[in-house]
């Protein structure tokens, strides 16, 4: 008996942020391919996330899936099952070149015709809901395990802790309105597997994977929230068996009859209509032949041409003469010819000569931009720098050459300037968006990384992948000024205007927060909040002003809190992390804290010590959360680790390819720096 006819739905979450999971759904467009290995799913989770562990799981993901289509010679569980132990063999390796402790957990389902064969490695899981039911896979082949009265639970080392792994597969039939679901332990372990299975009976697959990432970020669970819901209905079956030919009835029917009868009169009145054109004819014809008479006279009227008298025969002297002139005629005619098509010739050798070396250099530049790509996957920048500044050349030759098609010289422009950036590490050109964009700073929350934007009057965030900048502040809009200097508070921002206005952004609302007396200060030269406190730089008159909350939660202030002021324009920045940390233009850094309930701040003596070449800070960072302190110096390019001791732990070079930074923030939580270049916002990755 042919089987039946499936075609399936998917919902799947995709590959997350932060690393955490790859999801891989493959349904091939060929039929042969289709019937014989059918639907591919697999889902790994990464734990812990790491940049390292994401690259082995694609790697390996990829890899079992290629291997799965690629080998014939065996049935769907022989074919997955090496895949997978080949999978593991691979992930083995890759872990211990890399003496990480990644742990990679594997889900993986194969759809064959109304057949389904799954494998599971670790705390991943695969689940079936049928009539409503959560099932587990059993034992044996064909076999299922009621979820709500299992007994034992199913525990598996994750993917590349053992070299030789055995994973089994458990192979069943499935039915119209089954679902699969493959789902990550940590989803399983936060939400419930009752959760999937509602969401399953209740709503379209996509949506269902929608409905549960919704659900995990709300009840803020860590770990991968990947899931892939998998519905199998009833596909189109075979054609329709073509019926047989009617009859043919033995007499015609009755308005057959009637219409031929009309169709019989009708015909005898047409035959019979008036012919208008054939009268006309009839009246035109004696017209015709006298106008054709006169027409006859009047020619035989013309003058005649004269006739033609005997000429005198020919000299042979003038005969050659003749012929003489009709060669020299030819001769020059093939001279001007000749002349011309070798000038055509020439021409269209030399236009050709320039299209071919303007393609050659296109070419050229091309080649050059891969090949710095390449090395920069390889991480090899050296030479990918190297490539880049050929590309570059090559690129200005080929924009000098007369045959260069603007659109095609703008395109490699644009491709040489994303090289560029992806060299430098740029995450993002706020140029592209804004032609004035300066950032001038940087702060992170838990919602994404913000830019507070002198030039373009903006405060930014960025977020996403791939990144995607959003507005949180605009100049002119809500009775907001020119954004000047942000500043973190929980989850939420505080940013200071040029119009001296504090403003706290939190969520989706921007509300001003009232802050007296700032006709106190000069300038505003920088914003920090720590402990609900507020306190502002003011370097032209060598001051912090303090803001405290009262009992109703509003600013009160503001209070000198240095005990001695500092010169005009000397301070250049101010960080908070429970003692006061103060960077004069002088490149020194001042550390001040407060002894008890005094009013005001005590010097605490700071001496850096340095572990290389002594360096003058631009910029720095002290966070309360952050266990070391970080300083920029944009001349040397160079970002440096101390202790609050004063202890030198580490240092990393800046791009050299890139204007000197103006600002940075160090995100420990993801051993990144961010950088400010001009328009530009670059990584520095801290792991290496």
């Amino acid at each position: 008996m042919r089987p039946a006819s499936f075609v399936t739905t998917v919902g799947s979450t995709g590959t997350a942020q932060d690393g955490r999971d790859v999801v891989i759904v493959h349904e091939p467009d060929i039929g042969a391919t289709l019937r014989t290995r059918g639907r591919f799913y697999l889902l790994c989770e990464i734990d812990p996330p790491s940049r390292s562990g994401t690259e082995i799981a694609r790697e390996v993901t990829e890899l079992a899936r290629h291997d799965y289509y690629y080998d014939l010679s065996a049935g769907v569980e022989v074919g997955l099952r090496r895949a997978l132990r080949k999978a593991n063999r691979r992930a083995a390796q890759l872990i211990r070149e890399e003496r990480t402790r990644t742990a990679l957990h594997v889900a993986c389902a194969v759809v064959v015709n109304n057949e389904v064969a799954a494998a599971r490695v670790g705390r991943a899981h695969v689940f079936l809901v049928r009539h409503a039911r959560l099932f587990l896979p059993g034992e044996g082949p064909d076999e299922l395990a009621d979820f709500v009265h299992r007994t034992t639970t199913r525990d598996a080392a994750s993917l590349g802790v053992e070299t030789d792994l055995l994973p089994g597969v458990w192979h069943q039939t499935v039915e119209a309105g089954d679902t699969l679901i493959l789902a990550s332990g940590a989803v399983v372990d936060g939400l419930g597997a009752d959760a999937l299975k509602n969401a399953a009976i209740t709503l379209h697959p996509r949506a269902s994977a929608e409905h549960v990432r919704n659900r995990f970020v709300a009840e803020r669970i860590t770990g991968s929230s990947a899931t892939i819901f998998i519905e199998i209905a009833s596909g189109a079956g075979a054609a329709a068996r073509r019926g047989g030919e009617p009859e043919m009835p033995t007499s015609e029917p009755p308005e057959v009859v009637i219409a031929e009868t009309i169709r019989s009169r009708v015909d005898v009145v047409w035959r019979r209509r008036p012919r208008p054109l054939a009268f006309l004819g009839a009246i035109a014809h004696p017209l015709v032949s006298v106008v054709a008479g006169a027409v006859g006279v009047a020619v035989e009227l013309m003058p005649r041409r004269r006739p033609e008298l005997p000429r005198r025969p020919e000299s042979a002297r003038l005969r050659s003469a003749r012929v003489q002139r009709a060669t020299s005629f030819l001769a020059i005619a093939l001279l001007v010819v000749t002349v011309g098509v070798g000038y055509g010739v020439v021409r269209n050798y030399q236009e050709d000569q320039v299209k071919s070396d303007y393609r050659i250099a296109v070419a050229g530049v091309q080649q050059d931009i891969t090949a710095s790509r390449t090395f920069a996957q390889g991480k090899d920048m050296d030479h990918a720098w190297a490539r880049a500044a050929s590309a570059a050349q090559g690129l200005a030759t080929a924009e000098r050459s007369p045959a260069a098609d603007p659109g095609q010289i703008a395109q490699l422009h644009e491709q040489l300037a994303s090289l560029d950036d992806s060299l430098n590490s740029v995450i993002v050109d706020l140029a592209a968006i804004a032609p004035e964009a300066r950032p001038a700073g940087l702060i992170e929350t838990v919602n994404g990384l913000y830019a507070v934007d002198p030039g373009a009057g903006r405060l930014w965030r960025l977020s996403g992948k791939p990144l995607v900048a959003g507005i949180v502040l605009e100049r002119g809009q809500g009775g907001v000024a020119t954004p000047s200097f942000v500043t973190a508070d929980g989850a939420s921002l505080l940013a200071l205007d040029d119009a001296r206005r504090l403003w706290r952004a939190e969520g989706n609302t921007v509300k001003q927060v009232p802050l007296p007396g700032t006709e106190k200060w000069k300038t505003a030269s920088g914003l920090v909040t720590f402990a609900g406190n507020v306190y502002v730089l003011d370097a032209q008159e060598g001051q912090v002003w303090r803001y405290e909350p009262d009992f109703t939660g509003a600013l009160a202030g503001p209070t000198g809190f240095l005990p001695t002021a500092l010169a005009p324009g000397s301070a250049r920045e101010l960080q908070v992390d429970g003692d006061i940390w103060i960077l004069t233009a002088a490149g020194e850094l001042q550390r001040y804290r407060r002894e008890g309930l005094a009013p005001v701040l005590t010097r605490i003596p700071f001496t850096p010590e340095w572990s290389g070449t002594p360096l003058k800070p631009t910029a720095f960072q002290a966070r309360e959360s952050q266990a070391a302190i970080w300083l920029l110096d944009a001349n040397a390019r160079v970002i440096v680790q101390m202790t609050r001791g004063g202890r030198e732990i580490a240092r990393w070079t800046l791009p050299q390819h890139l204007p000197a930074a103006s600002a940075f923030y160090v995100s420990e939580k993801q051993d990144l720096a961010y950088t400010i270049h001009g328009s530009k916002i670059a990584t520095l990755d801290l792991t290496r």
